[in-house]
């Protein structure tokens, strides 16, 4: 039995990357990040379309999907965004990819590489300018710039950086900026070129357009995704990701009838109920049950009792007409109703990366192209 598939949209992930390039302007260049098998819609595929439509570069986490994407004959440059072991430099050089580099070490490991291969490996140099996570500490970038420009086979392309809170404080968001670009401006002062610098996702290239400096590096813009609600009024994107499911079974319930483990639901008055074929394990969250809804003949369903493994249960009392294999939508538009992956994410107390992520993973993937099914 088919418990769920997702749909990938592929001409909604063209319209937003256009209405992000329209909105950035021809002169900033684009780096979609795919990491996490493209936020489960699909890595392969996603990068296909965004690199015919003039993607510059791709961004991804780990080695081993830069790998992959290689091997799919992917040609632009890749950057890894966590960097990689010293023990990797050799695949990094293999296969052409583009590190971010935030130790001495691992530059030292590159440069080995390097000058053993005869062939420059391309490097971001990753600053921590107020994240508290991975790169070096603003106050130490030059010192650090300094010494790794002295290392033979290393061709730093730029600087990245990444903003902690663009999404709801514009005032550290912008103390951020402006120590990247000091440490820019610093840098080029002594010597060193950085051609591509970035430090813009998508909250931040959406909102505020001196984070965009020569590259952006938009990831749930390019899926549909809003960052914030107020980015509704500036840009319209398109969700691209649904995911549908079939009834496979109805019932009629008397009142006072307790519904799912834990009896959370008690039904008040006679009820229709139908069963769905999904749950946790496919990616919809537990924390749905008695507030999540669904989609039926293009009319809200709410969820009734605890979501299961694989089970969940709707009200369908309101909604006539209803038959076992009828489709269900659990993310995506039926009718003149749409649920957004945010909706999702606000309801189940998370984020709709949480959401996209999860539902892409764990079900089947089918791709649609609405500009030319």
């Amino acid at each position: 039995m088919l418990s769920g598939w997702v749909e990938i949209d592929l001409s909604a992930i063209r319209h937003n990357f256009k209405a992000i390039k329209a909105l950035v302007g021809p002169k900033v260049k684009i780096m979609p990040v795919v990491k996490a098998d493209a936020y489960g819609h699909g890595m392969i595929p996603i990068s296909e379309t965004l690199i015919a439509e003039g993607a510059d570069f791709l961004a991804v986490s780990y080695v081993e999907e830069g790998m992959e994407l290689r091997k799919a004959g992917i040609s632009v440059p890749i950057i890894i965004l966590l960097g990689i072991f010293p023990k990797d430099a050799e695949t990094v050089s293999s296969y052409k990819l583009t590190p971010v580099v935030y130790s001495m070490e691992l530059a030292k490991a590159l440069s080995d590489i390097a000058k053993e291969n005869k062939k420059d490996i391309p490097i971001y140099a990753k600053i921590d300018t107020g994240m508290g996570r991975l790169g070096i500490f603003y106050k130490e970038a030059i010192s650090f710039l300094s010494t790794l420009r002295k290392l033979p086979g290393l061709n730093l392309k730029g600087l990245t950086s990444h903003l902690a809170v663009a999404e709801t404080n514009p005032i550290f968001t912008q103390k951020q900026i402006s120590r990247f670009k000091k440490i820019i401006e610093e840098a080029k002062n002594l010597g060193i070129n950085l051609k591509y610098n970035h430090i813009a996702n998508s909250a931040a290239a959406l909102q505020y357009k001196e984070s965009q400096f020569q590259v952006i590096r938009p990831g749930l813009s390019i899926y549909g995704i809003y960052p914030t609600d107020a980015l509704h009024e500036k840009i319209a994107l398109k969700q691209a990701m649904s995911f549908k499911t079939k009834i496979i079974y109805l019932k009629k319930l008397p009142p006072k009838t307790g519904i799912s483990y834990g009896h959370t639901f008690v039904t008040d008055k006679e009820t229709k109920v139908a069963v769905l074929p999904i749950g946790y394990d496919h990616g919809f969250p537990r924390s749905l049950s008695n507030k999540g809804e669904i989609l039926i003949k293009g009319m809200r369903a709410r969820v009734l009792g605890t979501v299961c493994m694989h089970l969940t249960m709707v009200d369908i009392t309101q909604i006539p007409d209803i038959d076992v294999e009828q489709e269900v939508v659990v993310l995506g538009g039926q009718g003149k109703e749409f649920i957004t992956a945010e909706e999702i994410a606000k309801k189940a107390g998370t984020i709709s990366y949480d959401i996209v992520c999860a539902l892409g993973s764990r079900n089947p993937r089918k791709y649609l192209d609405g500009d030319r099914d």
